[in-house]
């Protein structure tokens, strides 16, 4: 017989739209991130893809979904579609005192200090994030 296991809290994953990681695997390591974190994923979704960069939606299901503890993102990226790291989100959500997560990165913001504690690896992030499509680019043009 199989015991079932007692999670303390529940959490909402936001798969990444854009990466071309397979969703099964998004699903996968978004819902190893949660049992680490002591919890399960109770409802999941993804941004619609011709708005991404601005996540405009995420933070309306959220909203109207009260029993969730936390958010579990797939990745980081999801916050630098755009030229600046989308930091206004993250603080939007933790306003709405939910706990943000990171899959791939295995990283947890709990509450303002720790943001405050990650924001120069936010920047950076967002820095070699734009740095790569830069030079993605500029390859696509010396080749064409």
């Amino acid at each position: 017989m199989t015991q079932k296991k007692n999670f303390k809290y529940k959490y909402y994953s936001c798969l990444d739209s854009k990466l071309l990681s397979p969703q099964p695997e998004q699903h996968l390591l978004c819902n190893r991130k949660a049992i680490k974190e002591n919890g399960q994923i109770v409802f999941y979704g993804a941004e619609e893809f011709s708005v991404l960069e601005y996540q405009p939606y995420i933070l309306e299901k959220i909203k109207r979904t009260k029993e969730i503890d936390g958010v579990i993102f797939f990745t980081l990226n999801q916050f630098c579609y755009l030229d600046k790291f989308n930091l206004d989100l993250l603080e939007r959500l933790l306003v709405l005192k939910k706990t943000i997560h990171f899959a791939r990165e295995d990283m947890s913001i709990y509450n303002y200090e720790d943001l405050k504690s990650y924001l120069p690896m936010l920047v950076s992030y967002q820095n070699s994030f734009s740095r790569r499509k830069e030079i993605a680019n500029n390859i696509l043009r010396l080749i064409k």
